[in-house]
């Protein structure tokens, strides 16, 4: 009697692990998913990523208020790529070529900010 309340304790355990179970096939990772093409998504995605690096360094390189007036003019031009591409209105070469602005504009304020070699942010 012990054995079978042992085995009908263990099997339920172990059932009830299965249906917690989570299939990661269909999980999307990216933040950003177009039906047009896989490309455009990441770009974006790597575009805000670079933003909060930059972000993050000014903050603890403490950076004057000329840097974080242009960080914050940079912002919005993130914001408004954002826009066109969850919209979907936007052709790619376009969102590519302002896309290439704010990764020199972020570049150019890294290397003002006199950043530790270690903490630049990888561009590619």
């Amino acid at each position: 009697m012990k054995k079978l309340i042992l085995i009908i304790a263990l099997g339920l355990g172990l059932g009830s692990v299965s249906a917690f179970a989570q299939d990661y096939r269909y999980e999307n990772r990216s933040a950003y998913a177009h039906p047009r093409g896989g490309r455009v998504g990441y770009e974006v995605n790597h575009m805000n990523r670079m933003l909060a690096h930059v972000q993050w360094q000014l903050r603890r390189y403490g950076g004057g208020w000329f840097l974080r007036r242009e960080v914050a003019h940079i912002s919005g031009e993130v914001n408004h790529i954002n826009w066109e591409y969850r919209t979907g209105n936007f052709r790619w070469y376009r969102l590519q070529r302002e896309i290439e602005h704010v990764h020199s504009e972020l570049h150019s304020v890294e290397q003002r900010l006199r950043v530790r070699s270690g903490d630049y942010y990888r561009w590619r």
